[in-house]
Order: structure tokens, then C-alpha cells, then sequence
């Protein structure tokens, strides 16, 4: 997140006058962040990269409706959510016609097979608010206050889920650290 909220609201504000120069900056300055966010949803590296281009889509039709002063973060987080939540319901309904390939057919994977330790470690002990919540913190670099508007929770809720979170990722680094020695 290296933009200020004044900058990214300005930059949308461009774009809703037909500024493509104010996209590639928005997509430049929101893509690492946004991933990450869309990826603790899914946990899936294809989906999410499907997700994110469906998301800049989903803003480009909808910037017309972007209030000036909203924040944008939040607004293009709310929509990645949205689309990435609407996805997985639909993937849920859908059967794979060959059940033994499914998963190398389809391209199924999870975090642990794409990505560092930490997320795998993530992945295997916190919960899908609790990872949305540290990535958006740590990985993103949003305020808790930012994180609690865009997920639709209490600030309270948000500090302590993240607290929660750090506590047991300390918990397993140590207990893994013990049994490798």
C-alpha cells in the first residue's frame, strides 16, 4: 500500500473521468496487496489470479458509482471479497465430471503448494478471518480500524482476532522449532 487513501481516491476520481493512466497507477499500487487479500479467501493461486482480474474488471464497470472521499481501499477490497465469496458458492455447486483427475484437471492446489512457510504455517493453524485479517495487517499494510470497516466487523473484534492470530502462529513456530530439535 504505497499510496495515501487521498492519493488512490484521487486516482479514482481520474479514472471516472477516463484517466487509463490513473488505472495503471491504481493497479500498480493496489495488485501485491489485493492478491494476498484474495488468495487467504480462496487459497487457491489460480483462482485468486482470476479473481483479481475479474475484481479490476468489476472496477472499471462500477467506477461511476465511486463516491469521492469513500475510502477506495476499502471499496476495491469489498469488491474483491464479494467477487472471490461469489466464486467459491459457485465452484461449490459445480462437479467435476472426472472425479479421480479433478484435482490435476482443474488445478486445485493449496496454499501449502504455492507458497512460503509462514503462509503455510498460517494456512494450517489460523482461521480464514484470522489469515484475511494478518495478511491485510502485515502483508498490506492497512490499520486495524481500515481492516475492521472493510471486513464489516467491530474494531474489538479485529484487534483481538489478530492478537489471537499472532499467538498461535507463536505457539506453532515453537512447538516446530522443539521438534526439530
Amino acid at each position: 500500500m504505497g499510496l495515501s487513501k487521498e492519493e488512490l481516491d484521487s486516482l479514482m476520481l481520474r479514472l471516472q473521468r477516463g484517466d487509463e493512466k490513473a488505472f495503471e497507477d491504481i493497479y500498480n499500487d493496489t495488485k501485491r496487496g489485493l492478491f494476498a487479500f484474495i488468495f487467504t479467501i480462496c487459497k487457491n493461486h489460480e483462482t485468486a489470479e482470476d479473481m483479481m482480474q475479474i475484481t479490476y474488471i468489476k472496477l472499471r464497470k462500477t467506477i461511476a458509482s465511486y463516491k469521492a472521499g469513500a475510502n477506495a481501499y476499502a471499496w476495491l477490497y469489498t469488491i474483491a471479497k464479494n467477487t472471490t465469496l461469489n466464486e467459491i458458492t459457485k465452484r461449490k455447486r459445480e462437479v467435476a465430471t472426472d472425479m479421480e483427475d479433478g484435482n490435476a484437471k482443474y488445478g486445485y492446489y493449496t496454499m501449502e503448494d504455492t507458497d512460503t512457510p509462514i503462509m503455510t504455517m498460517m494456512n494450517k493453524v489460523l482461521g480464514d478471518e484470522e489469515r484475511q485479517i494478518v495478511t491485510l495487517h502485515v502483508l498490506s499494510g492497512f490499520k486495524h480500524r481500515e481492516i475492521a470497516e472493510m471486513l464489516d466487523k467491530p474494531l474489538g473484534t479485529v484487534l483481538w482476532a489478530y492478537n489471537n492470530a499472532l499467538s498461535k502462529l507463536k505457539k506453532a513456530i515453537e512447538k516446530e522449532n522443539r521438534d526439530e530439535n
